[in-house]
């Protein structure tokens, strides 16, 4: 096969623009001369997809400017823009959309490994390399061709529940040279187990399949070109949407919205008393109080617990301040009665000696508490490092 090295793909000088911007990150393997390239979190915010970013999709380099692994280029949903104008009428292969995180098979001396799109050193990776060894010792891919897996193993689940399925679920392949993309057929011998393909001939077709429960989706694969499309269920995008967009931070809102209701009785007060807009408190009022079982109908597990414990540690550190500045209260009036300046000297540099003052004159302190449990900023539940997703 003739070799295929960085600048036949792109300008290695854009590249380098790219990784300046922010919109390429480059991961060095801890002990081979190996370089993985993947585009950014802050790439997909810009919409700076050019050829460099769409190819950056866990392309691995050699320190000799020698391309080694060549993943699927970046390609998009159905009916976005970037995804252009859809041919329905061309002959394509549909396969199923797995739910776990993308592996691509490299080289390493006596054998092979698998990283993800980002990384060499990632859990996914660790996992996925050690199964591979294991379980698949002897396969090799075809030569000149790129393999790629979805690795699916209970500790990666984000929605889809694959019971306790754990091994490598064989994708396609990418000619390396080209790029094209191929269907999982391009590789015959790969001894685990393979991506479901459907009996839909056309995109019409495959648009025209039903949802299937538990499922995410479809990719389509054109025939003559390898372009790639995504075809995402409602019902996934919903349920995805839930595990890797609540926070902390979300949990706070319905638990602060939900305590202060009855105290907050202007909505335009809702910024000021909590920190919520006006807009948001009424569409966690709309879901009402059930919304933590809202929350965790239909996700994992593991997120039903995260919600229960970030609510009930949330609820109890709100109880443990209202107990802990009331009892100060208390004695407070005890000491200073009506003795106002008396009462300014003791809680001066407090620091909740705001509070203390509305509940010494019998005011709510509700809002109080619950803004100054607002949480520090940290990743969704579900929510990937940019190097696995």
């Amino acid at each position: 096969m003739p070799e295929l090295r960085l600048p036949d793909l792109f300008d290695p000088g854009e590249l380098a623009e790219a990784i300046e911007r922010g919109h390429v990150r480059r991961e060095s393997h801890p002990t081979l001369p190996l370089d993985i390239y993947n585009y950014t979190e802050r790439c997909a915010y810009d919409r700076a997809w050019t050829t460099v970013t769409r190819t950056c999709r866990g392309l691995i380099v050699g320190h000799d400017g020698l391309v080694v692994v060549r993943g699927f280029e970046k390609f998009w949903n159905h009916g976005e823009p970037w995804d252009g104008p859809p041919d329905l009428t061309a002959p394509v292969e549909v396969m199923d959309k797995a739910d776990g995180s993308l592996g691509l098979l490299f080289p390493r001396p006596g054998g092979w490994a698998v990283a993800t799109r980002g990384s060499f050193v990632s859990e996914q990776a660790r996992h996925a390399s050690e199964l591979l060894r294991s379980r698949y010792p002897d396969f090799s891919p075809p030569e000149g061709m790129t393999v790629l897996v979805e690795i699916v193993y209970p500790g990666n689940r984000i929605v889809c529940d694959y019971g306790d399925l754990d091994d490598l679920i064989l994708l396609g392949a990418v000619e390396t040279a080209t790029g094209v993309a191929r269907g999982p057929d391009a590789v015959p011998y790969w001894p685990g187990p393979r991506v479901q393909v459907f009996p839909a001939a056309t995109l019409a077709e495959a648009l025209a399949l039903p949802p299937r429960p538990g499922a995410e989706g479809l990719v389509v694969r054109t025939l003559a070109t390898g372009r790639l499309t995504k075809i995402k269920q409602a019902d996934y995008l919903a349920l995805h949407a839930v595990v890797t967009q609540t926070s902390a931070r979300v949990i706070w809102e319905f638990l602060a919205v939900d305590a202060c209701k009855d105290v907050v009785l202007q909505p335009k007060h809702w910024g000021s008393a909590v920190g919520v807009t006006p807009e948001r408190a009424a569409e966690i009022l709309r879901v009402g109080p059930d919304w933590e079982e809202r929350f965790i109908a239909g996700v994992p597990d593991e997120f039903h617990a995260w919600v229960r414990s970030t609510a009930t540690g949330l609820r109890e550190s709100a109880r443990a301040l209202e107990a802990e500045l009331g009892g100060l209260v208390a004695g407070l009036r005890e000491r200073y009665g009506a003795d106002r300046r008396g009462l300014a000297s003791a809680v001066r540099g407090h620091e909740h000696a705001g509070a203390l003052f509305r509940l010494y004159d019998g005011r709510e302190i509700t809002t109080y508490v619950w803004r100054a449990l607002y949480p520090p900023a940290s990743r969704s539940w579900g929510e990937r490092p940019e190097a696995v997703a």
